[in-house]
């Protein structure tokens, strides 16, 4: 190969660069129209990259094949600025200023594989800038990928994305594969390439058909994909049912309470569903657009945080990464359907990738969770309900009797590393007081036996979400023998509720820190 042929190639943003030259597929269009939004000006082109997907690809089916592919990719990085081969010299140069100016333009990186019908392979782009901090979009899957190029480092923060390549995975592959590479995975977990997942699926579940090329999995394949990966799998079915008992789809309640809690979770969720006139289709979901809690309807004192979100996003291989969704209930059977809804342009700005697109219906839900995480969504949901609608009623009795009318309450759940829970999720909550803060932790270090890996969080509070107290679960149980190891007070009238439950009850609540 000659050096003109590896050498680093620049471009400006725009017709001619390399995204731009390939055919103008849905899912290229969304891509520009995306790096369009964040003010993308140039291209640094890598003409020669392997990728370790696409070798596995390559390996597995490719290398076989008469027309003579190439193992041999392009990748392209993005930036929202004015790149020139001065800035790239200084930056190889290890000099701190250049390197900071690439950092923080870094839109992220695209790799075009040599496959004409799905060039796009695995591609990575930032988030568009949070607008909505009272309602903040939660994505908690993301993950920090860095790349090196001519000796510095450069870093995005997301979820690998990439295009549907039937002759190795098709969608149910893709989502498998972003699934995994969620940040709840780093620690123990090597990330498989999608060659891989296909043979997983097809393992001890191929009921006869060939590997490759892949047609697709069918659910019993994807389990097998995910404990193959030393994962286990939860599924769930939709709740709402015909009279025959066939499912139709989720209700609006299950639907947001299970997502939210496994993306809170960083779990992304792999959704199986229906695409309204065209068929069976899976996607992953990767985030949601937080809300305000609305006020108790129908009677009911509690309510779930998350049961009126109205946007979930989503990595779809039939558009592109972090696409957002509408939720929206069927007017008549009340199921979930889920809607294209692309944010606003920037003023001035006409999008390429306006075609619709079908609504998807979900009909299952499919996580990879940890192997010792055993306790369900659906069970902490249940717990969560349960105890809130408990301290509900003993916080309505404290009220009345001093004159002043019941609260309503709203609750949400989670499972969460130990660690990340006293670090981060800690912090988030008191970090305007160190001195209390640190009291919590060394509180829960000390004063708790030893808690589970991952556990449970259920946070109760008031319906706008001012919170009153965690109750921190045992998750390597099982449903039905679901432990607390202890409960967090962030008001003084929390303790006393506790304690209160805890004596004439039998309500199970652990060890109480004060966290006030």
């Amino acid at each position: 190969m000659t050096n003109g042929a590896s050498k680093l190639r620049l471009h400006k943003f725009g017709n001619d660069d390399p995204l731009h030259s390939l055919e103008q597929t849905q899912q290229v269009k969304y891509l520009i129209d995306y790096l369009s939004d964040l003010n993308a000006e140039s291209i640094l082109e890598e003409p020669n990259y392997f990728d370790r997907d696409y070798l596995a690809e390559f390996s597995a089916f490719y290398a076989v094949s008469t027309r003579g592919y190439s193992n041999v990719c392009r990748r392209i990085h993005v930036f929202a600025c004015a790149v020139n081969r001065r800035l790239l010299r200084r930056a190889s140069q290890g000099n701190q200023t250049a390197i900071q100016q690439l950092s923080t333009s870094y839109l992220g990186f695209i790799v075009i594989r040599p496959i004409k019908a799905a060039p796009l392979g695995r591609t990575v782009v930032v988030w568009y800038p949070e607008n909505k901090p009272h309602t903040p979009r939660i994505t908690e899957p993301m993950r920090d990928y860095r790349v090196n190029i001519a000796g510095f480092s450069l870093k995005v923060k997301g979820l690998a994305w990439q295009q549907q390549d039937t002759g190795v995975g098709a969608c149910a592959t893709i989502g498998l594969w972003i699934m995994l590479h969620s940040s709840a995975f780093d620690d123990h977990h090597a990330i498989p390439t999608t060659a891989q997942i296909t043979q997983s699926a097809h393992s001890t579940a191929s009921l006869g058909a060939r590997v490759f090329p892949s047609k697709g999995l069918t659910i019993e394949q994807i389990c097998e994909a995910i404990k193959g990966n030393k994962l286990a799998p939860m599924v769930f079915e939709g709740d709402v049912k015909t009279s025959n008992g066939d499912v139709i789809g989720f209700s609006r309640v299950r639907f947001s309470a299970a997502c939210a809690s496994l993306i809170r979770s960083g779990y992304p969720v792999l959704i199986v569903g229906l695409l309204e006139g065209i068929g069976l289709h899976a996607v992953c979901a990767v985030g949601f657009r937080s809300s305000t809690p609305v006020p108790p309807q129908n009677g009911d004192p509690v309510v779930s945080q998350e049961s009126n979100i109205d946007h979930i996003y989503i990595h779809d291989d039939n558009i592109g990464p972090n696409v957002r969704f509408e939720i929206e209930s069927d007017a008549t059977s009340n199921f979930v359907r889920l809607k294209r809804s692309a944010p606003p342009p920037p003023p001035g700005v006409n999008r390429l990738n306006t075609a619709s697109y079908p609504n998807l219906i979900p009909k299952r839900l499919v996580v990879a969770v940890h192997e010792d995480l055993r306790t369900s969504p659906d069970q902490l949901h249940q717990c969560g309900m349960m105890k809130a609608h408990k301290i509900f009623s003993a916080l309505s009795g404290l009220l009345k009797s001093a004159g002043h009318d019941p609260l309503p309450l709203s609750f949400s759940t989670r499972f969460i590393k130990l660690s990340e829970y006293i670090g981060r999720e800690l912090n988030n909550t008191l970090g305007n007081n160190p001195k209390l803060l640190g009291k919590v932790r060394l509180a829960l270090w000390e004063k708790v036996p030893p808690m589970s890996l991952h556990i449970g969080v259920v946070r109760i509070g008031a319906w706008d979400a001012t919170p009153l107290i965690d109750i921190l679960f045992d998750t390597t149980d099982s449903d039905r023998n679901h432990p607390v190891f202890a409960n967090v007070c962030y008001q003084s009238v929390s303790t006393q509720l506790a304690q209160y439950l805890a004596t004439t009850e039998g309500e199970e609540f652990g060890i109480s820190v004060e966290a006030f």
